[in-house]
């Protein structure tokens, strides 16, 4: 457990870097092609996870990014969540379970009205505008898996199971 709480926070910043640095990644020409293979890893994993529609994703560099613009939200917050959890660990108290659906239950609000809009006229928003929906519940997320990382196994108080 102490190593998955450790490698969380690298693992969470890695995925947003990749997903930002791959666009630029896929046009680069090293004489190993490491660069290359690394971009087209990242595109391989965005496309187990995203739909990577063209006319909902961010484009750099002439490239289209590895996962939409809704999933560069989440991913991007989500690693600044896990982060910021991590780095805030001392001072933040832990919260009840039922307090967390709540949080999480408000942080999708602004995606769950983006979603709605959007199949009411698929032409409402941006990318832009799909991506800070869903910031708030990326973040949400990034702060509850770090949060669940630092459970030490202490029940104290509850009574044994017989």
């Amino acid at each position: 457990m102490r190593i998955a709480r450790r490698a969380l926070p690298v693992a969470a910043v890695l995925w947003a870097v990749s997903i930002v640095v791959a666009p630029w990644s896929a046009s680069v020409q090293d004489e190993l092609g490491v660069a290359r293979l690394a971009g087209a890893a990242t595109y391989a994993v965005g496309h187990l996870v995203c739909h990577q529609l063209p006319e909902r994703s961010f484009h750099a560099n002439e490239f289209q990014w590895p996962v939409c613009a809704r999933c560069s939200g989440l991913y991007l917050s989500a690693a600044l969540g896990v982060v910021g959890a991590w780095v805030a660990r001392r001072r933040v108290r832990a919260l009840p379970f039922a307090a967390w659906r709540g949080i999480l239950v408000i942080a999708a609000v602004p995606t769950g009205v983006t979603l709605g809009l959007e199949w009411w006229d698929p032409r409402w928003s941006s990318g832009l505008v799909r991506a800070l929906a869903a910031v708030p519940l990326g973040a949400a997320l990034g702060v509850l898996l770090a949060a669940s990382l630092s459970f030490q196994g202490r029940l104290s108080g509850c009574e044994p199971t017989r």
